[in-house]
């Protein structure tokens, strides 16, 4: 079959990821849940359910992607999170909005590992695997750009009636399912391709695949910390509403109810700030790469991050500009850490290995969402989130004299090229 040009691909892939994640309804979802009488309790317990589901689903998920097509996978998880937004337009109870949430977790297994393999492979098949990290960083520039916009609309949306940032959701997410269907197939995945007719892994086969490449040296430890990551520095990413609040009501407080200013608008101007942040820091991630390399980017960025954890908890002041610099850098990380990856794994059983560290990676979040809770319930928010930032520095600093989660010997494949 006829094959795209590597520029109309390139074009398509950042048309979707442009449209992949709105956020009409982010700022204010938790005050709609409320406002249908759900308990905190009871979101929490959502948020538990949640985790439960990405945990168990990511493997399989990933497994189904190698098998049908990194595309078709994508377009499967497209299509149940246009449901999980539409049954928020009918959901009224706890249970109706478990299955909203569980549905886009469940949705979300289905890109985590094949949105990047399905990348990485196109790229290759056009000799142009070097250019991962910028074409990733660009594309979830593109997607945060527009996520800034759908913010703010989103909050002042719902200042004028509470279901309107739902509609906008449903159809921007019905926008996506369609230009994810635009998206060529990977070329082993083509009709009338042969190459995976002995490849193609079964569901016996994943398994020892994910054992053997996660056991080795490159990956060992380079997941161990990720999973660090995962856990202790981003956990602090459902601490902002709580923090925000109580920082706005003891610094703005008054000046924004003078003002008129409805919550849900004041909401969705930060998170779209941290966007505009996150969309910036993205474009340049083949830039940082380049200058610090893959192992002091991944040395650096997080230490930095973590380190404003703590400071802000020592000084308040500091809590907007930590939310900026966490924001940032996880933006920054994010193509990094992928194409670090996928340079380690092969093509075959690709997204299974990726939905495999996406998988580990949750796991290593429930402690560390659970003791934080713990620690905000005895305390305060911000004093778990920089306890959160000194665990991370204590066992970083071991790691990394111990067992470098990246060599000092690694190079990136046809590093300089292009």
């Amino acid at each position: 079959m006829s094959r795209l040009s590597a520029s109309a691909v390139v074009r398509r892939y950042y048309l979707y990821r442009a449209t992949a994640r709105p956020g009409f309804h982010y700022p204010v979802y938790t005050l709609f849940l409320l406002f249908n009488d759900l308990t905190l309790a009871q979101i929490g317990l959502i948020a538990s359910i949640q985790s439960v589901v990405v945990v168990t689903s990511e493997v399989p998920t990933g497994y189904i992607g190698d098998r049908i097509g990194r595309r078709n996978s994508l377009a499967v998880g497209a299509a149940i999170v246009l449901v999980s937004n539409a049954s928020y337009l009918v959901a009224t109870d706890f249970v109706g909005f478990t299955f909203t949430f569980v549905t886009l977790s469940f949705g979300g297994t289905f890109v985590s590992g094949s949105g990047s393999a399905w990348l990485y492979d196109t790229l290759r098949e056009h000799d142009m695997e070097e250019e991962f990290t910028r074409v990733s960083g660009r594309g979830r520039a593109l997607g945060q750009w527009l996520r800034a916009g759908t913010l703010v609309v989103g909050g002042f949306l719902y200042a004028v009636n509470r279901y309107y940032p739902f509609y906008a959701g449903v159809a921007a997410a019905a926008i996506s399912l369609a230009l994810v269907l635009r998206l060529p197939k990977n070329r082993a995945y083509d009709d009338d391709s042969e190459m995976f007719d002995d490849d193609r892994m079964t569901i016996v086969d994943a398994l020892p695949i994910i054992r053997d490449q996660l056991s080795t040296p490159d990956l060992r430890w380079f997941v161990a910390y990720l999973a660090l990551f995962s856990g202790a520095v981003l956990t602090m990413d459902m601490w902002i509403q709580p923090i925000a609040r109580d920082t706005l009501e003891t610094t703005f407080g008054p000046t924004l109810e003078t003002w008129g200013i409805p919550e849900g608008g004041v909401l969705g101007l930060l998170y779209a700030a941290f966007t505009v942040v996150s969309a910036v820091t993205s474009d340049y991630a083949s830039d940082v790469e380049e200058l610090l390399g893959v192992r002091h980017a991944l040395l650096v960025i997080p230490v930095a991050i973590a380190a404003t954890y703590v400071l802000a908890g020592l000084v308040p002041l500091l809590v907007f500009p930590m939310f900026f610099v966490m924001k940032g850098g996880h933006s920054l990380l994010g193509p990094i850490t992928n194409r670090y990856v996928n340079d380690q794994v092969q093509s075959v059983g690709r997204a299974t290995l990726l939905s495999a560290v996406a998988m580990l990676r949750n796991v290593a979040g429930i402690p560390f969402r659970v003791g934080s809770g713990v620690l905000a319930t005895w305390y305060t928010s911000m004093t778990a989130v920089a306890v959160l930032g000194a665990v991370f520095l204590a066992v970083a600093a071991v790691l990394w004299t111990v067992r470098p989660p990246v060599s000092a010997d690694y190079e990136p494949p046809d590093a300089g090229a292009g």
